[in-house]
């Protein structure tokens, strides 16, 4: 699969994270330090939007019922939620990010 140079809406600090969609995929950004993480936007459990949850480590945490996802491995780390959240390649090149699908 190709990589895909992507826009953001704004520069993202670390602990911060934005959501873009690509073609039918809604794909959450997040920047720890100096690395970037792509996983999709939905928590696997409920559906639930991460956008506007909070990031605790390496971890987002769905406050709807509290299940937590690794951001490097899109695992679950605490339930209910038992799938993964899909994982995204993410590099920070000299030009922009750019993501494969």
């Amino acid at each position: 699969m190709p990589w895909k140079r992507i826009e953001l809406p704004s520069r993202i600090e670390s602990g911060e994270r934005t959501s873009i969609v690509v073609g039918d995929r809604e794909i959450l950004i997040c920047r720890i330090g100096d690395d970037f993480h792509a996983v999709s936007n939905r928590c696997t459990h409920s559906a639930w939007p991460l956008t506007r949850e909070p990031i605790e480590g390496f971890e987002i945490v769905c406050t709807l019922h509290g299940a937590r996802f690794d951001l490097r491995d899109g695992c679950p780390t605490s339930g209910p939620a038992s799938r993964p959240l899909d994982i995204y390649p993410i590099e920070h090149r000299e030009d922009g990010l750019y993501l494969r699908i």
